[in-house]
């Protein structure tokens, strides 16, 4: 009782209470407050600063006909995807990654204004970050007069998936868990008129998804972009609806036309500091001292 003699009554009420409550709790087995988890916290390459270790690639097996196949991601070639050209024949018309960790990608500006600059894209947070692009008029390829055309069924989406390792932890019904994205899309040629975010239907998409638990929504789409080539950032939540021993994410990118790309990257949520913290810390103080 030696400390209650220097706090306030008020205050040792409060730490009386609390104490009690806890005491309760564990009598009477009352339900625990939820926690909250940051999953960028918890998996330790989310932001691929490690390049793509605990990422497994997981598109070709979604839709074997729009998305690369493994040994295209892994290898970022183009070899695997055109039976049409050669690989010097590519690497003359597109040099460069194409796909996958820190990708060459060129965002051409769509304002029409003069000398407006190309913009590289380059990681948002940290030095890395994930993408495709896809490139020409048939499939990823450009086709110029005089050139075969691609006849049926050889168009190749350059889109993508990757799930990380399983994140373990004794997740409980009711947890909270949160994923911010940063996203990024845009045209990679200058002759359109409408910017990628305003073609219906055309527009470069990422979602995000978790697994290995139930939530009463399991995907979400990224919504909040940014003016074409300017990464945009969104935060998700996720509520349990069951115990889980290990989670999951998912991300996908897809582009939905030629000419256009789509890039992510994974990082903390940015944390602001609240105003009169300190304020209130010493008002705290005084009052335990009254």
């Amino acid at each position: 009782m030696k400390i209650c003699f220097s706090m306030s009554a008020r205050f040792c009420r409060y730490l009386l209470s609390a104490v009690l409550m806890l005491c309760f709790s564990i009598l009477y087995g009352l339900p625990a407050q939820a926690a909250q988890y940051d999953l960028a916290n918890l998996f330790a390459n989310a932001g691929f600063e490690s390049g793509l270790s605990g990422w497994s690639y997981t598109g070709a097996g979604v839709n074997p006909n729009t998305y690369l196949t493994n040994a295209e991601w892994s290898g970022q070639t183009w070899s695997a995807s055109s039976p049409f050209y050669s690989d010097a024949q590519l690497a003359t018309y597109y040099p460069g990654k194409p796909w996958g960790l820190d990708p060459n990608i060129i965002h051409i500006d769509q304002t029409g204004v003069p000398g407006d600059p190309t913009k590289t894209i380059t990681a948002s947070v940290g030095a890395h970050f994930i993408g495709s692009r896809q490139d020409g008029y048939d499939g990823h390829y450009r086709r110029d007069a005089g050139e075969p055309a691609q006849p049926d069924g050889g168009y190749f989406d350059t889109n993508f998936q990757l799930t990380s390792n399983p994140i373990t932890g004794s997740f409980q019904s009711g947890d909270i868990l949160t994923l911010t994205m940063w996203g990024v899309r845009g045209r990679l040629r200058q002759d359109w008129g409408t910017p990628n975010a305003s073609t219906a239907g055309s527009a470069s998409k990422l979602t995000a998804r978790l697994t290995g638990g139930t939530f009463q929504t399991a995907s979400f789409e990224f919504t909040n972009w940014a003016a074409d080539g300017i990464w945009g950032m969104q935060t998700f939540t996720w509520q349990l609806q069951s115990n889980a021993s290990s989670i999951r994410i998912v991300i996908t990118g897809q582009n939905q036309n030629h000419d256009r790309f789509v890039a992510v990257d994974l990082g903390v949520a940015p944390v602001s500091t609240e105003p009169m913290t300190w304020g209130a810390i010493k008002h705290l103080y005084h009052d335990s001292n009254r």
